[in-house]
Parts: structure tokens; sequence; C-alpha cells
């Protein structure tokens, strides 16, 4: 196939109808990861009294199982640039299998942190298969695309807290959990079916070796991106863990925080529709940092919230904030630094996401313990998101508009 006819194959797949059954898949492959994952705050309790663990165990746990999280994503982006992605998307499918027996298996805390470590690694690839996939397969309705695509995390953090809630009533934790991971197992090994890259995209593009890693680091430009998109992502993994410590400490009742989530991820998905659409019309950059700069408002808020009314309008912010981060960093990314390699490209993003991750949740516990409650913590935090906002913006503008 000659780079003419590799073209024109690729401009006839793209916003075709096979594009948008790519996105209807990311939508359910993102559902139940994220619902089986970053719904932590809601089962954090459940599964401390199943396995005996303390609340730094159990912090420990998801700090755990987000940086696999990231850093799996992060090396198959890497490394796997170039290997056809239907046999790994199965081979996740296959390891959230695993998953879901094996916490049938285990009794200790080493014994769980395995099994969430291979949660975190088989979701991760997938995630990062996602996120990287969709906007390859469209043109005129990326950002649209991506929008639409990324409802899935939302609908995770809307739809499985009153998942897990029920199953509580009914099961023991190991089989609630057993049964989200299960379903979430199908519906990947589903996906992988269908699940590749458009025709005539990659020929082209440069071998990732460690050239084109140093050549990609050393751009001052995609360094500022990498460490301020890790950076502007804490607030929600701290909010993943603590919310609904941060929220009955302040005085309000357990049935509201352990569903306040769920707010946010219902916020989150009309964002991310609606950013996507604004995102394709205007400047999505500038639409981008308003929102993640609202989200960093709302958390340094949390700690004075003590009542229903003020507690929606905060987490409404930080629904904006989750929901428009979510839908068009990937366009944006792609769109600066190039859709060659896209999951290389997003795999070191994942990396200094992966660090954030893992420390910021520990960092604001700590720091909680120190202080005697969250005010200060999250101040901090929501300092440090307004800081990652600044350097992503600076990164990704073109490089003829960016000040030197």
């Amino acid at each position: 196939m000659t780079a003419g006819d590799a073209h024109d194959a690729r401009a006839r797949v793209l916003d075709s109808t096979r594009s948008w059954l790519l996105v209807a898949l990311g939508v359910c492959v993102l559902t139940v990861v994220w619902g089986a994952i970053f719904t932590f705050t809601v089962y954090a309790s459940e599964l401390a009294a199943a396995f005996d663990l303390t609340g730094l165990q159990a912090s420990s746990v998801f700090s755990i199982t987000t940086a696999v999280f990231l850093v799996a994503g992060g090396a198959f982006g890497v490394l796997a640039a170039r290997v056809p992605l239907r046999p790994v998307v199965a081979a996740s499918g296959v390891g959230l299998a695993v998953v879901a027996v094996a916490l049938h298996a285990v009794d200790s805390y080493v014994g769980l942190v395995v099994v969430f470590a291979l949660l975190g690694m088989a979701g991760g690839t997938a995630f990062v298969v996602v996120v990287s996939l969709v906007p390859q397969w469209f043109d005129t309705y990326q950002g649209r695309a991506m929008g639409i695509t990324m409802t899935g995390n939302g609908l995770g953090v809307l739809c499985f807290p009153f998942v897990w809630l029920q199953l509580f009533e009914r099961v023991s934790f190991r089989t609630a959990f057993g049964v989200v991971v299960g379903t979430a197992a199908l519906v990947v090994l589903a996906a992988s079916a269908v699940y590749r890259r458009p025709p005539g995209g990659t020929r082209d593009a440069p071998t990732v070796d460690v050239a084109w890693l140093r050549e990609r680091l050393g751009h001052r430009p995609f360094l500022a991106v990498v460490v301020g998109y890790g950076v502007l992502w804490g607030w929600y993994y701290v909010l993943s863990a603590h919310l609904v410590d941060i929220l009955t400490g302040n005085g309000i009742r357990l049935g509201v925080a352990a569903t306040a989530f769920s707010v946010v991820g219902g916020v989150s998905i009309l964002a991310r529709v609606g950013s996507g659409a604004v995102g394709d019309r205007f400047d999505p950059r500038a639409v981008f940092s308003a929102a993640v700069v609202l989200a960093a408002a709302a958390v340094v808020a949390l700690p004075a919230i003590g009542s229903r009314l003020p507690l929606y309008v905060v987490l409404v912010g930080c629904g904006i904030g989750n929901g428009t981060l979510a839908a068009l960093w990937s366009p944006i990314i792609l769109s600066r630094f190039g859709a060659e390699n896209a999951t290389a490209t997003v795999g070191i993003l994942n990396f200094a996401i992966a660090a954030v991750a893992f420390l910021a949740p520990l960092a604001v516990s700590a720091l909680r313990v120190r202080t005697g409650d969250y005010a200060l913590p999250l101040v901090a935090l929501g300092i440090l998101t307004v800081v990652g906002v600044a350097l992503f913006h600076w990164g990704t503008a073109p490089e003829h508009t960016r000040a030197t």
C-alpha cells in the first residue's frame, strides 16, 4: 500500500460508524473499570473490615492500586506502541477475571496488595488503550467523541456507589467485589473483539526507543506538560480516597457522604459531553484551564462545608472540573504533540500521574494527622492544582505563540 493509499484508507474511516462503535465500547470499558477502582472511598470500610486492616493500610491499598494502574498504562504505552491492540485488551480482560476469583483465595494484607495491584495493572492497560485510541479514529468530532467516551468515568463514579451499597446489604465484600470485577472482565473481553488502530495512521511514525524518549523528555514544553498534568490530577485521587472521611468529619451523615462522589460523577457526565462540544468550537486549552481551576477552588472549600446545599454546590464544581479535564486532555495533548505513537505519549503522562496518585492521598492523610483536620492539606492541594494548570497551559501552547 502506498502512502497515498494509506492516507485515503484512513480518511474513509475517520468519524465513521466504526469510530462511534469504539466510542460506545470505550464508555462501557471506562464505566466498569472506574466503577471498580475509583469508588474506593465507598467500599474502603468494608475492605478494611473484611481483611482487618488499619486505616493507613486501607489507604495504602488504594494508593498502590492507582499507582500500578497508571504505571502499567504508561509501560504499555511506551513499550508496546506498535503491538496489535486486540490481544492486549483481551489480556486485560483475563487479568480482571483472575482478580475477581483471586480475592476469595487471599487472607492477608500482602495477598490483598497483590490482588489489587493486578486489578490496577489490568484496568490501567485497558484505560490507556481507550484514551489513546479513540482520538485517532476522529477528525471533525474529536473533542465530542472523547467527551462522550470519558462519560464512562463519570458513569462509573455515578452508578457504582449505589451498586456497592446494594451488594453490601445482600452479600459479603468478597462476593460483591467478585461480581463487580467479574462484570468488568466480561465487558473488556467483549471490547477486545473490535479494538484496533485505524489504517494508515502509524506507518511513518518514529520508533519508540531510547532516542525517542530522550528527545520527547528533553523538549521543555512537553516536560512542563508531564509535570503539570500529573499535579493537576492530584485532587481527584485525594477525593477518591478521602471524600467520605472529609464529609463525615464535617458532620455530614454517612449515607449522604457515601453517595456524594456520585454527584461528582453525574455532573462530570454532562461536563464531558458539553466541554467536548465547546472544545471543538472554541479554545480547548482555555476551557480546560478554567474548569480545573474551578475544581481546585471547590476542593479548598470542602473543609468548611457542613450542610447539604453548599455541599452540592461544591460537588458540582468538582464535577465540572473532572468532566472537562477528562474530556479535553487527550485531544489537547495529541493536537499539540502529534498522534504518532499516541499510546507512548499518553503512557509517559501516566507515569507522572502515578507518582501523584500514590503520594497525594498518603500526604493528605499524614498532614491531616499532624494538623488535626483537612483544611491545610486541601488548601495546599488546591494551590498545587493551580500550579499544574499553569504548567499544562504553557506547555500545550502552539510553538509560535508560547512565551519563553
